[in-house]
């Protein structure tokens, strides 16, 4: 079995968990369950996985990490945008 197979399949089912929570953050304009430390550490640790992924040129971690990137970010937006005085983590 080709490798990268293996590697799109994990990244399919581990970025898709993403996106039912970023949907819900969306539609309820709160991401206030999420901190901000949690945020930090997930869109740098996705981030260094997404230029590891350039630099070996290995679709699986460039597609995967591409993806749960901008779903951290669209996260961040909405905890930003909609914050509320109390939500300070």
């Amino acid at each position: 079995m080709n490798l990268d197979i293996i590697g799109l399949i994990a990244a399919i089912l581990t970025t898709s968990a993403y996106i039912p929570q970023t949907y819900k953050v969306i539609k309820t304009k709160s991401a206030s369950d999420f901190s901000w430390i949690w945020l930090i550490f997930m869109a740098v640790g996705i981030f260094l996985w997404f230029i590891y992924g350039l630099l070996l040129k290995n679709i699986p971690l460039i597609v995967a990490n591409g993806i749960s990137i901008l779903s951290l970010i669209t996260i961040g937006v909405v905890k930003y945008v909609y914050r509320q005085s109390k939500d300070i983590c």
